[in-house]
């Protein structure tokens, strides 16, 4: 590289030689000077940067700046973090989109966050009634229920946050177990029974009550998930996409499938009872190849009794999946009330489920709890910590849930209150009661001997009793000391009842099913004897035509020959 100085040339020399003036010279030189300066500083430069390239160059390749490293691109923050919400991992995909373990960034809490797909996102109906029953969603409050805690979109993605369950569903348990203990099951029946009462107050069907929809924690509470949401994808759903709200069509009952937009809590305890039913026996009431073949087996209303596929199964509780499992909906239980008084009343519910990892005993299984069927069970503690409730909104009061005795029609039995009539154990009781030959009588027995009497069935249950002479009388049932056996004396008669009506029942399909096989017999033999005697008649007719020519001929041919001799000739 040649330096500046080198360059110089006396400014004489320089306009001898060009012939130019020395104020022309002077200009040319400064010119000069200041092009080699730029020149050499860009050198010197260059030359500085080519002796330490791996000082300024190895942070660039090996690690970004400090200032880059808390600040994500803007890809990666959509991908992972939608509003308040930072998305985990991806838990599963269904009909209304994506479901994904995310962290509630404001409330420090793990939630399941379900975002809507693209398809359900573009149809401004579906996203009003979305929000909507989303929004009653979120008034639900119940041990049994996955609660919601929040519903909106961000970044153009619609979500619902709710309550995470870290445990499986009934479906998992039922691919692993192929059926649960007996007690398992009228325990998990019961807890989605109160889910779906408190639901059913508030005027909210679920509609898609299956074993995907039933969770378990690792603690072996029962939770009852989607409720609400059902019924928004029900609306907008047909029944031939696969995945998507109108219900599953193992438990989806008849009317459903014929309108879903025509549906009520009956509609619940039907799918409830097709659960149940897959509980104690590993298959599905109504089978079938296509969706079509199940719907039709269900609206002939004929299945094999859980009793029949597994011996184990109790004769009540038969009956009570078989009345849950009515056609008709006014032949099934009109309320969840009614279907867990039945299932109280057998006495099996379990206090911790077999097969929970972590098993732990509930307020509301608890023995005494159980056996006092006139009482609503304290709830199941949560496993999540309930929403924080906005400073502007009203603490709700908590409410008193009393699911009460339903006695028989005949019966005069009332429910024990506060003021019902006390005794002890040892004194005399005035009992008045009727005979079997309908006379009335008055005897006087001690506490012990009235309760023999009772279960002995010599002394009805619309009996009444006194402790004194001078006291009015009262129903047996409204005293502590023959309460639980009026109950279960009461209780015993209606399942004999319901028992006899099944047995006509049965026999009345047996009956129709024995003279449907015989007349398809029948018929089959008389289509067939019609088919062999068609063609001999067939037969029959051509034989005669045959035989009518053969003996016709020879009259005929003598005829001829009379009047036209000439032929023959």
């Amino acid at each position: 590289m040649r330096n500046y100085h080198h360059c110089r040339r006396a400014p004489g020399d320089r306009a001898s030689r060009s012939g130019r003036s020395d104020a022309e010279a002077a200009a040319h030189d400064a010119a000069a000077r200041q092009t080699a300066e730029r020149t050499l500083d860009d050198t010197n430069h260059a030359q500085d940067e080519a002796k330490t390239p791996r000082k300024i160059n190895k942070p660039k390749s090996k690690r970004p700046a400090p200032a880059m490293a808390d600040k994500p691109t803007p890809k990666k923050k959509k991908s992972t973090q939608i509003g308040d919400f930072k998305l985990l991992k991806r838990l599963g995909k269904g009909g209304m989109g994506e479901v994904f373990l995310a962290h509630q960034v404001s409330l420090d809490r793990k939630v399941a966050f379900k975002t809507l797909s693209k398809q359900l996102a573009s149809k401004k109906s579906f996203i009003e009634r979305f929000y909507r029953e989303a929004r009653s969603m979120a008034k639900l409050d119940h041990p049994h229920v996955v609660r919601g805690y929040a519903v909106g979109e961000a970044d153009g993605i619609h979500y619902v946050a709710m309550e995470f369950i870290d445990g499986r569903s009934l479906h998992d348990w039922m691919k692993k177990l192929a059926r649960i203990e007996i007690g398992d099951a009228v325990h998990v029946a019961i807890r989605c029974a109160e889910a779906l009462e408190h639901a059913h107050e508030l005027n909210i069907i679920h509609r898609d009550i299956k074993p995907d929809n039933v969770l378990v924690t690792k603690s072996g509470i029962v939770k009852v998930a989607d409720l609400g949401l059902a019924k928004a994808l029900d609306d907008d759903m047909s029944m031939t996409q696969s995945g998507t709200g109108l219900g599953t069509p193992y438990y989806m009952p008849p009317e459903q499938a014929r309108n879903a937009k025509y549906v009520d809590g009956r509609s619940d305890i039907y799918a409830l009872g097709c659960m149940l039913y897959y509980c104690v026996t590993g298959a599905h009431p109504f089978e079938g190849d296509s969706t079509l073949e199940i719907i039709t087996a269900k609206e002939r209303g004929i299945f094999k009794s859980a009793r029949r596929v597994n011996p184990a199964v109790p004769e009540r509780l038969d009956l009570i999946i078989d009345k849950a499992l009515a056609k008709d909906p006014s032949h099934r239980y009109q309320t969840c009330t009614d279907l867990i008084n039945d299932l109280d009343s057998l006495q099996m519910d379990v206090e911790t489920l077999s097969f929970a990892e972590e098993a732990v005993v509930s307020p509301s299984t608890s023995r005494s709890a159980r056996h006092t069927p006139r009482a609503r069970r304290s709830s199941a503690p949560s496993s999540q910590p309930s929403p924080t409730p906005s400073p502007g909104a009203a603490t709700p009061k908590p409410r008193e849930r009393r699911r009460p005795v339903k006695p028989s029609s005949s019966s005069s039995m009332r429910p024990v209150t506060s003021g019902s009539q006390k005794s002890t154990s040892g004194e005399w009781w005035y009992v008045q009661y009727r005979d079997s030959q309908g006379k009335k009588i008055v005897s006087k027995l001690r506490t012990a001997q009235v309760q023999q009497q009772l279960k002995a069935g010599n002394i009805s249950t619309r009996a009444k009793g006194k402790t004194s002479a001078d006291a009015a009388y009262a129903p047996l049932a409204s005293f502590p000391e023959f309460l639980e056996i009026v109950e279960q004396k009461l209780i015993k008669k209606r399942a004999a009842q319901k028992q006899e009506q099944f047995n006509h029942l049965y026999d009345r399909i047996d009956r129709e099913e024995r003279w449907y096989r015989r007349w398809r017999g029948l018929r089959r033999f008389r289509d067939s004897l019609l088919g062999g005697a068609g063609l001999i008649v067939y037969l029959a007719i051509i034989a005669a035509v045959i035989a009518a020519l053969w003996f016709a001929f020879p009259y005929a041919l003598a005829y001829l020959r009379e009047t036209f001799p000439n032929l023959f000739l």
